[in-house]
């Protein structure tokens, strides 16, 4: 039965029973879900839990020890504060893809449950704990937490378990890992804490942070709010330079970028400005001497050489 539907025949029935001393409307806040709009309440269910707190101590002391760095290094601060202050993790979502829990349910043996690495391997050990009772066993259909599952990604995909994989000894331990500084916790620590659990080394050595694109608000970009800006429109209409060098000007690692067509289009006139005066001086090297080429051409390597100083 439909929750609405119960909650109406429940009202129903406590009503037909005398137990409704009154009724009053109430303006109340109803969450509802960011893809479908269905109302969102809290289900009380049973979940799957992973202790933190000895898994955090390693990857704080691998990055007190020097073995990892973050750049910008203000993050760090962020770094520990997250793992310091962890809470036991829920890792068991209700949705439909992902790496499936690796636990099975024992259906005649109420609340208890094996885990295994394949259902071959259930069931030997059901065999031996049940001392060959032939028992049914139903996998937990709840699938890993996604930052859990992407957490695996630096050896996962390098051919582990086996150790001796070649992609695993070329490859593993990584040397830098580029991401945005919001996922810093959800993504990278995860990473450090899973490596170090299960192959004993960190993933990385080096971690650079860069920042969000938000829109001229202040609003990071997305799909869901709608606020991104097509990147084909903005070719067509300003060209790949003058997107470029936005993206490049306003670029700092770990701070975020504001991004808009006036700005994009501002930088498109400051390029056509650098261009029509790159088009003067070509266009009238034929008119100097070769001394003049010369003196200009040193003039030209100076100045690059103090802007990059600088």
């Amino acid at each position: 039965m439909d929750r609405f539907e119960a909650r109406g025949k429940l009202w129903d029935a406590m009503d037909k029973e005398g137990l409704v001393i009154k009724v009053e409307d109430h303006v109340i806040r109803v969450p509802r879900s960011q893809r479908g709009g269905e109302i969102v309440e809290p289900l009380v269910s049973t979940q799957w839990f992973v202790k933190m707190k000895s898994l955090a101590e390693k990857a704080i002391g691998k990055m007190r020890g020097g073995d990892i760095v973050i750049e910008p290094q203000r993050f760090e601060k962020v770094y520990f504060n997250w793992l310091e202050y962890i809470r036991d993790s829920c890792v068991s979502p209700q949705l439909w893809w992902g790496h499936r829990s690796p636990v099975w349910y024992v259906e005649e043996h109420s609340r208890e449950y094996i885990v295994a690495r394949s259902d071959e391997e259930a069931a030997q050990i059901a065999s031996e704990k049940y001392n060959g009772e032939a028992v049914t066993l139903k996998q937990e259909t709840d699938v890993l937490d996604t930052w859990f599952s992407s957490g695996l990604w630096p050896f996962s995909t390098m051919g582990w378990p086996n150790e001796d994989a070649e992609d695993v000894k070329t490859f593993f331990p990584g040397s830098i890992m580029e991401t945005g500084y919001d996922i810093l916790f959800f993504w990278v620590a995860r990473m450090i804490i899973l490596s170090l659990w299960f192959t004993g080394e960190v993933p990385f050595h080096i971690v650079f942070l860069h920042g969000l694109i938000h829109d001229k608000h202040g609003r990071k970009m997305s799909k869901t709010v709608g606020n991104v800006i097509d990147l084909i429109d903005v070719v067509s209409s300003y060209g790949t330079d003058a997107l470029c060098y936005t993206l490049l000007a306003g670029s700092t690692p770990g701070q975020g970028i504001t991004l808009s067509n006036e700005r994009i289009e501002s930088n498109c006139n400051f390029a056509n400005k650098l261009w029509n005066a790159s088009r003067f001086i070509i266009g009238n090297l034929d008119k100097i001497s070769d001394e003049e080429r010369q003196e200009l051409a040193t003039v030209a390597i100076s100045d690059f050489g103090q802007t990059d100083e600088v």
